[in-house]
This record gives structure tokens, C-alpha cells and sequence, in this order.
């Protein structure tokens, strides 16, 4: 997508400053502002390890529902809306810049009982960053959260990377207490999508405690709302439940069934492919870049 392509060319460009004032991220969800002092220190945790869940905390036909990149005040309310008609608990990634800029909507996730996830403070790639620059970032992201919910013990259980772009994060989210939340399921939506390829792929990827991964901020997110209207009644109907992801690592995702990769294959957004014992997920349209070593356009799913 062309304009996640720019937006990597520009976090390319500022390799080298580690600071958590660089560029944004692609999905336009980068409000201005700066990161405030973050406040407190970094804590040890007894769950938390540092490795990076891809699971739900439930077994069976179950789901973990994330949305990313919100608060939004144009669709975060209709998410919670659909989720609270259809008695379903979702996790809610949020920007630290939107939780301070919409705090009504932080406490109404909060006081519908979902769950509350750090996606750092405007969406940055955090792959090349040292972990003074994360722990800064992922601490005033927390403070933000948490003087919106106007709790400040609000449990902040997960922590997910943009676009992957883990690096050092995982441990240093360990570290304040979060867990490493990665995704099975990418229904796309963030590519421009319309609702009947977003509800095709959500039929499509779903097993057993996967985690979806979708937007209710950073974009036009009504093609996301009309999947999960028709997807959420169909997986009940069909048996499904769903649950909060898992709080230690793994298992990994059963992504060794992934296609090889080949050079000059075309890929897209989504796929998957397997490379020397690990799972790869395409970023975006790719075709001659290798996933060991092109980590902006490929991410390390772990490995099979």
C-alpha cells in the first residue's frame, strides 16, 4: 500500500535517532504532539517473560479480537456498541496520543470490560530503537491510558509493536509489566479493503485461539465495523466463543503449513511464508526481497 510504503521510507530516513518523537507510523493515526515525560519506573513482573503471544489464554473454538490504532471518536463507539450488543470481550490497542485525546473513550472500553493494550504513543517502528528509547515511549504511553481511564492501577496486560517491528520491545515491555501480543489473523483492513474481503478473510483465517488482528482508528474503518457485524454473529452461531489472549508466551502460530518462500514469487499484504525454520508475514506488496533480511517489508512471526 503506497501510503504504508512512504511512511517506512521516512522511519528509513531517521534510522539512527532513537528518540520516541520519530516518524509515524502508515495508518495516518499520528495526531501532533509530542511524548510527555514519562512518569514512574520500570518494574519487574512475575508473569511477563519477554516472549510474544500469538494465542488466546483459552483453548477450543475460541477468538482473541484486537482493534488497533484508537481511540477514534468516529469508530471506536460503534465498535463498542457491536461488541456490547453481541456480549463479546475484545483487547483494544491503544496510541498514547489518542488515549490522551479522547479520554470518554477510554473509559467507556474500560467500563465495558475490555481488555487495554499499549501500541505506543503515535505508531512508531520500534525494530532499531535501544530500550531507553522503548522504555520511554511504552511508559508515557502507559501514563497516558491511565490518566484517561482516571485509574491510575488500570492493568495495562499487553503491549503490541507496529507493524511487527518488535526489537527490543518485548523484553523491555516485560519489564513494565506487559506481554508481547502479536496477531494469527490479519483480515487486511487496513489496506484499503472493502467489507466483503475483510469478512471473507476473517471466515477464511480463523482455528482454534487465534488472535485477529483489525483497526478502529488510523482510518475509514466501516468496511472493519460491517465484517464484524455479519462475522461475529456467524462464529457465534457457529459455536465460536471468545476470549483475551494468553499473558505468556506461545504457543507459536501453526504457520509451518506456509508456503515456502521464492524468490519472484508476488506477495501482498498478509501472506505467509516459511524461510530457514521461521514464519514470515509480507508487510505489503513484495516480490524479490528475502524475509531474513528485509525486515522492513517482511515480519518475523517466529519459529515452526
Amino acid at each position: 500500500m503506497s501510503t504504508r510504503a512512504l511512511a517506512l521510507l521516512l522511519v528509513l530516513a531517521a534510522v539512527g535517532t532513537a528518540s520516541p518523537a520519530r516518524a509515524a507510523g502508515p495508518n495516518g493515526s499520528t495526531p501532533a504532539g509530542s511524548i510527555p515525560a514519562a512518569a514512574g519506573s520500570a518494574r519487574a513482573a512475575a508473569g511477563p517473560t519477554g516472549d510474544i503471544v500469538y494465542a488466546t489464554r483459552g483453548d477450543g473454538r475460541v477468538l482473541a479480537l484486537t482493534f488497533d490504532d484508537g481511540p477514534s471518536p468516529d469508530w471506536t463507539p460503534q465498535v463498542l456498541d457491536l461488541l456490547r450488543q453481541r456480549k463479546v470481550r475484545a483487547t483494544f490497542c491503544l496510541l498514547g496520543s489518542q488515549a490522551q485525546a479522547h479520554p470518554d473513550l477510554v473509559r467507556r472500553i474500560v467500563a465495558d470490560g475490555h481488555a487495554v493494550c499499549n501500541h505506543t504513543w503515535k505508531h512508531d517502528y520500534l525494530a532499531d530503537w535501544t530500550p531507553e528509547a522503548v522504555r520511554a515511549d511504552l511508559s508515557a504511553t502507559s501514563a497516558a491510558i491511565r490518566a484517561a481511564a482516571g485509574d491510575p492501577a488500570l492493568p495495562i496486560r499487553y503491549f503490541r509493536a507496529p507493524y511487527a517491528g518488535w526489537g527490543v520491545s518485548p523484553a523491555v515491555a516485560a519489564e513494565l509489566g506487559m506481554t508481547a501480543l502479536a496477531w494469527t489473523m490479519d483480515p487486511r483492513d487496513w489496506d484499503g479493503s472493502g467489507a466483503e474481503a475483510i469478512t471473507a478473510r476473517l471466515r477464511a483465517q480463523a482455528y482454534p485461539t487465534a488472535v485477529a488482528l483489525s483497526h478502529d482508528g488510523g482510518g475509514w474503518r466501516q468496511p472493519t465495523l460491517d465484517a464484524y457485524t455479519v462475522m461475529i454473529p456467524e462464529w457465534q452461531g457457529g459455536g465460536w466463543g471468545f476470549d483475551l489472549p494468553a499473558v505468556t508466551g506461545g504457543p507459536y502460530p501453526p504457520a509451518c503449513t506456509a508456503p515456502a518462500w521464492r524468490a519472484h514469487d508476488t506477495h501482498v499484504g498478509g501472506d505467509r511464508v516459511s524461510r530457514g525454520g521461521r514464519v514470515y508475514q509480507a508487510n505489503w506488496w513484495t516480490t524479490l526481497e528475502d524475509p531474513r533480511t528485509a525486515w522492513w517489508v517482511w515480519s518475523d512471526l517466529g519459529p515452526c
